[in-house]
């Protein structure tokens, strides 16, 4: 029987040996979903799995606006959208297979991780978008990680269990409102890019096209919803 070093919890143990009262216990924590993970870090992030290709979508579709897609095989889905939306697949994963599976790509999830949130709020919808990712990388091929942060302050850890050499995504919505939101989004994919090494980038939401210029690897934008829509950012 092996534990985590960090968190003391049996990442093995098989659920057939365990009482009912413990299985639940399990699945409310989302241990179960940990249970063969690899955790890294002092934050307890589950290692994500690198993404080295990626399909060709036309656009990205957000998790309320999936079931409605006519077309899901010509796009990818994510999760870039409000926090109350998010939190029914937290709530009711196993619901949302079907619906996942359509897609032929997948960005994991986007958690707010806001500059002005509590720290332990940060880390705690941190460690959510990392469980959650791990999760959807075991019941769909190509997940690509999403690479979520707030200030400068939380690239230290909220990076840990990010692959390299991997394809990976990012949000820029609500950064071009404020001039310090927009440098913390550019201070924070620039450290994504040191650290991290990645094949490329999918950008959802405004990105100009000279800042493309000042990385060094491929970058894919796609628009956001609110783009398409109101052509807003």
């Amino acid at each position: 029987m092996m534990k985590d070093k960090h968190s003391g919890i049996d990442t093995t143990q098989n659920a057939v040996l365990l009482s009912k009262k413990d299985q639940e216990k399990q699945s409310f924590f989302r241990w179960d979903i940990l249970e063969n993970a690899e955790i890294v870090g002092s934050h307890h992030h589950p290692k994500l799995k690198a993404i080295t290709e990626i399909p060709n979508v036309k656009r990205l579709v957000t998790l309320n606006n999936a079931p409605y897609e006519k077309n899901p095989e010509e796009c990818g889905l994510c999760f870039y959208t409000k926090d109350p939306v998010i939190e029914r697949i937290w709530n009711n994963r196993n619901k949302y297979i079907k619906l996942i599976q359509r897609f032929p790509l997948v960005i994991g999830l986007d958690y707010s991780i806001l500059c002005n949130m509590y720290y332990p709020q940060q880390d705690y919808n941190c460690w959510r978008n990392y469980v959650m990712t791990y999760w959807l990388q075991q019941i769909h091929p190509t997940v690509v990680p999403n690479a979520g942060y707030g200030g400068i302050e939380t690239l230290p850890w909220t990076l840990d269990g990010m692959p390299t050499d991997s394809w990976l995504a990012v949000t820029s919505q609500g950064c071009f409102s404020d001039y310090v939101l927009k440098h913390a989004f550019l201070n924070g994919l620039h450290e994504l890019v040191r650290q991290k090494h990645p094949r490329g980038i999918i950008v959802y939401g405004l990105f100009p096209e000279e800042w493309k210029d000042k990385f060094p690897v491929p970058i894919i934008v796609y628009k956001s919803y609110a783009q398409d829509k109101w052509g807003g950012s």
